[in-house]
Formats: C-alpha cells, sequence, structure tokens
C-alpha cells in the first residue's frame, strides 16, 4: 500500500502558501457567492409560495363545504315528550309536525325446550332448517353427541342472519336464537327433523319480528328499523319507545351551525391574505423576500379574492350578497363575520341566505366563485400560483448548477496556485542548499533553513 503524499507548503520559501491561497480564492469567490445568495433567496420564496398554496388549499375545502345548497342550508330538529329523537340535515323544510310512535321495530326471538345441562349431550340426532326471511334457509346436522352448546355454534358458523346461545334462567337451560335484523320481513322459520329442540313450536317466540310503525301528520308510516328518513324532508327519527300522546317535532333554520362553517372560511380566507401581505408587502411594509415583493401573481390573487367577495348572486329572495348575511371585508382584505346579522337573516329567508353561498341550478354562489378562484391559482400544471412556483424552482436549479460549476473553477484556481507554489518552494529550497554548500566551501556561515 502507497504512503500518502504530505504537502508542507511554504517550507523552502518560508512563506504562508496556504493563507495566500484560501484568500486569493476567496477573493474570487464573489461570482459564486452572488449565485448561492440569489438561489438562497428563490429557494425560500418558492417555500413560501407552496406554503400558501396549501393555505389556499385549506380555503377550497371550506368553502366546499358551504358550496352546496345542503351545506349551505343548517336546520336543527327538536322534539317535544319523549318516544324519538330528531337530526336535520341541509334539506329540511322548516316547520312542526304531530309524531305518534305506535310501534318500534324489533328482532325475532326463539327459545327452545328446556335441557338440564348446556354441556352434556342431548342424545338427539336430526336436522334443524333454520330460514331467515326469504334467505335460502340454512341446515344444521345434529348429532346425538352434540350439546346445547355445540349446536349454538353450528348455528353461529352457518352465516344465516341470525345468532344463537345458552339462556339459563336459574333452573333451566334453553337454547336461544336471535335475528340479527330488525322488520317483519326478517321473521325467522324453524324446520326439525329427528330433533324435538322445540324452535318451532309457537309459543317459544317470545318476541316476533316486526316493523316500526309511526304515525305521521295522520298518516300511517312502517319501517323495518326504527330509524325514519324520507317522510319529514330532510329529518331523521330515531324512534325509542311507543308514545301514548302526540309528539311535535320542530324544525328551524340554525345559524349556528351555518356560522361554524363560515367562520371556518373566514378564517382560512384571512390566513391567505395574511400571507400574500407577507410575501409581497403591503401599505408600507415590504415583503419579506425581494423575489416576491410586488409580485403580480401575488397581487392578482390578492385582488380576485377581494372581487370574488364581492359577487352579486340573483335568484330571488331577500339576499344577494356576503354583505347582506354578515360577511364583509375589512381595510387590509381580510374578512370578518357578523354573527347576529346571520342569525337574523337565517330567521328571515334561510333559502335566500343558501342562495347567496352555493347559487342555484344555472348559477354560482359566492363559495362557488371563491372556489373556482382557488383552482385558478392552484390547479397542477396550469395554476397560475403553481406554474410561478415551477419556475423558481427551475430558476433555482439552474443557479445551483451554475453555483456547481463556479465552485468547480474556484477548486481548479486553488489547484493551480497551489501547484505553483509547490514549484516555487522547490526552486527556493535548490537556492538555498546552493548557497549553504558554498558557504561551507569557502569557509563562510551556513545559511538557515
Amino acid at each position: 500500500m502507497a504512503s500518502p503524499t504530505i504537502t508542507f507548503a511554504g517550507i523552502g520559501s518560508g512563506i504562508d502558501t496556504n493563507s495566500i491561497v484560501t484568500g486569493l480564492v476567496q477573493a474570487n469567490s464573489g461570482t459564486l457567492n452572488s449565485i448561492q445568495n440569489e438561489a438562497s433567496t428563490k429557494q425560500a420564496a418558492v417555500t413560501e409560495l407552496s406554503s400558501l398554496s396549501t393555505l389556499l388549499s385549506t380555503l377550497k375545502t371550506a368553502a366546499d363545504a358551504v358550496g352546496t345548497t345542503q351545506g349551505a342550508s343548517s336546520y336543527t330538529a327538536s322534539v317535544s315528550g319523549t318516544g324519538a329523537t330528531a337530526t336535520a340535515d341541509g334539506t329540511a323544510v322548516a316547520g312542526n309536525f304531530s309524531v305518534d310512535v305506535l310501534a318500534l321495530a324489533q328482532e325475532q326471538r326463539t327459545y327452545s325446550n328446556t335441557f338440564s345441562s348446556s354441556s352434556d349431550a342431548l342424545a338427539q340426532s336430526g336436522t334443524l332448517q333454520i330460514g331467515v326471511g326469504t334467505a335460502t334457509p340454512a341446515s344444521i346436522s345434529v348429532s346425538s353427541t352434540d350439546s346445547l352448546q355445540n349446536i349454538a355454534d353450528k348455528i353461529n358458523a352457518s352465516g344465516i342472519r341470525a345468532s344463537a346461545s345458552v339462556f339459563y334462567d336459574g333452573t333451566a337451560y334453553r337454547l336461544q336464537v336471535r335475528g340479527l335484523d330488525t322488520g317483519a320481513a326478517n321473521a325467522i322459520n324453524f324446520s326439525e327433523t329427528g330433533t324435538t329442540l322445540g324452535l318451532g313450536t309457537a309459543t317459544n317466540t317470545v318476541q316476533q319480528a316486526q316493523d316500526s310503525k309511526v304515525k305521521i301528520d295522520g298518516f300511517t308510516v312502517t319501517r323495518p328499523t326504527n330509524q325514519v328518513t324520507g317522510v319529514i324532508q330532510g329529518v331523521t327519527l330515531q324512534l325509542t319507545q311507543p308514545t301514548t300522546t302526540p309528539l311535535t317535532v320542530s324544525v328551524a333554520a340554525d345559524s349556528s351551525s351555518l356560522g361554524a362553517k363560515l367562520q371556518t372560511v373566514v378564517s382560512a380566507y384571512n390566513a391567505v391574505v395574511k400571507q400574500v401581505h407577507t410575501s409581497a408587502g403591503y401599505g408600507t411594509t415590504a415583503g419579506d423576500n425581494s423575489v416576491l415583493q410586488g409580485d403580480s401573481t401575488l397581487r392578482q390573487l390578492s385582488s380576485n379574492m377581494s372581487d370574488s367577495l364581492l359577487t352579486v348572486v340573483s335568484g330571488g329572495g331577500k339576499f344577494s350578497s356576503l354583505s347582506d348575511i354578515g360577511l364583509t371585508l375589512n381595510e387590509d382584505g381580510t374578512m370578518a363575520l357578523d354573527q347576529t346579522k346571520l342569525a337574523t337573516a337565517m330567521a328571515a329567508d334561510p333559502a335566500s341566505v343558501a342562495n347567496v353561498l352555493a347559487g342555484s341550478p344555472g348559477t354560482k354562489g359566492v363559495m362557488d366563485v371563491v372556489s373556482g378562484l382557488v383552482s385558478n391559482f392552484t390547479d397542477f400544471g396550469s395554476g397560475l400560483l403553481t406554474m410561478e412556483t415551477q419556475s423558481l424552482t427551475d430558476q433555482v436549479s439552474t443557479l445551483n448548477d451554475d453555483a456547481t460549476t463556479e465552485q468547480n473553477r474556484l477548486n481548479a484556481y486553488s489547484d493551480q496556485l497551489k501547484a505553483q507554489f509547490t514549484a516555487m518552494d522547490t526552486i527556493v529550497s535548490g537556492y538555498k542548499a546552493d548557497a549553504n554548500y558554498l558557504s561551507r566551501l569557502y569557509g563562510g556561515t551556513t545559511t538557515s533553513n
């Protein structure tokens, strides 16, 4: 293995040539420093634009949440008394409804005859057929060594919409078969061949499968479950118990729920505005990045955002703009929400409020305009902000390549200087050796190394 080469610059001349080389290289590094500073500034701009794109995406999500009639409409449902609960979605209509709960939906429960043990063999053999509704019946093979628990396990493994377990009343054991689904259509039928479990005995079915039955404004409605939908528009009733007197279900506009959604829009919108101000500058305050100060794309974004909020929406009703329902622009371009004004507007004409936000078929609402604006700036490949970000990213890549080239030039320059000084040291060392030889030859003083 060859020994490494060790260079002692300046040994021959006594001059600190390493410091000279470093100084000369640094003196020639102005171009590299300039390229690196420009790349760093533009990379910071890319980072800021990427952050702005993320904020715009958040704004689009918030705007889309109230950009449909259902999302922009908000209602609450309440029930007087017990027997049912109610919830409402954005398609509901304000009003009061009379509700009588006549019966709850329930699943079938059937028990076998009694036995003295759950684990002893029953000494019965044959076939037990169990059918749920119109589904193909399951055929359960029972052997003489099977216990109640064995039969329950076989039923549970059959795949039918029923479950089996062993029930103990403190004296005797029974096999319980319980339907997994409520509703009359899910009744369970039993047929025994060779066994005497008693599941087919009518009196052993202690709970029949039945539909729920409710009377709404005098009209009788049945459902296979205790959840009633599609009767009162936009309202879901959850039945809990039969009633003796009618309940009143009240549906009303809910400004608090819509207000929470709109506050999310306001927060997201203001975050975008503030980021634009920080990057491009606002008023007498300069932007924090020289590349983005006064940037035309950011100025256009800011202007378009303000214009979008001033959109006037046709379609009738009491309101046609955001300011009518409590959303206004501040002097600095941020947005504010007056919850009291929104509540007043919701109470007066909730449909018109929804129209301002979400529009109607063939007409865009303000939130549609805001969402479309965001897409114009952030869509992949075509968004104005996306294209500017990509342009800056490409410039950073080019600058980094230029920096590499310049660094290679400086490295070559450094190597050249070191070679020249090494050659100089060699010559000076030779001169000193000759001088020492002559001095010794003629009796002079030896030149110090």
